[in-house]
């Protein structure tokens, strides 16, 4: 326990000096429409009506090209209760509703592999139905993967709480979540160490993905999985 935690510190030094690559909202806003790559966006759900809603909403303010942008939905067969929610709520074209067959393991890599299969976008990306993504975030990542070496395949967005205020446990998980991804894992990406992902808002291009077998869906950790899988095979992420 105690290596671990100077090992962290150390980690943590690394990150005080070195931070996660930031594009500012003019630099994304100015990379030309014609410069940017086709997206496929994954969000594997189960069981969560009363969030499609909040999170096709959340789609719609996405600032990208809406003809290169795809978002495929991933509802279990038997989910009626989301399924018929999602709909309800479907407004853009650009939202497929890929059902799942049923099937163990009934896991959240499994519907991405599956979803997978129909995804033409050059970069994926997942999003979870509870997510608010910034509305430049695909913009900012097309910034990072061109201010990046080519072995970065990989690009890992930072994650915050939106109730961050709303009770101590909140902002207990907020300043966790401010210390990993604003300052440890920036130490990691700069001593060239493998980067666990986090479960969403990470950006991979889709040629590596079906190289490196995608997800593993036998694993209930499996972003933290592909993260290492990515740095073993001599790729690397980056930190937004």
């Amino acid at each position: 326990y105690l290596l671990t935690m100077i090992d962290r510190v150390m980690i943590f030094r690394q990150g005080l000096a070195y931070r996660a690559i930031e594009i500012s909202d003019e630099e994304a806003r100015a990379i030309p429409d014609s410069d940017l790559p086709r997206y496929t966006i994954l969000v594997p759900a189960y069981n969560e009506p009363e969030v499609v809603g909040d999170l096709l909403a959340a789609m719609s303010r996405l600032e990208y090209p809406v003809d290169k942008v795809e978002i495929l939905l991933l509802l279990e067969e038997d989910d009626a209760v989301t399924i018929s929610a999602a709909s309800e709520y479907k407004k853009s074209e650009a939202v497929t509703i890929v059902l799942v067959p049923p099937g163990e393991p009934r896991t959240k890599p499994k519907a991405c592999n599956y979803g997978l299969q129909f995804a033409t976008g050059e970069i994926v990306t997942i999003y979870d139905a509870e997510d608010e993504p910034d509305p430049l975030q695909l913009r900012r990542v097309v910034g990072a993967f061109a201010r990046s070496p080519r072995e970065v395949v990989c690009v890992q967005s930072k994650l915050a709480y939106h109730n961050s205020h709303q009770n101590l446990l909140t902002g207990w998980f907020t300043a966790e979540y401010n210390l990993w991804f604003g300052y440890l894992l920036p130490g990691m990406m700069r001593t060239g160490s493998p980067i666990p992902l986090g479960g969403t808002s990470n950006h991979l291009r889709r040629t590596v993905l079906e190289e490196i077998g995608a997800w593993d869906p036998f694993n209930v950790t499996e972003d933290a999985d592909l993260g290492l899988r990515i740095h073993a095979l001599g790729y690397r992420t980056a930190v937004l």
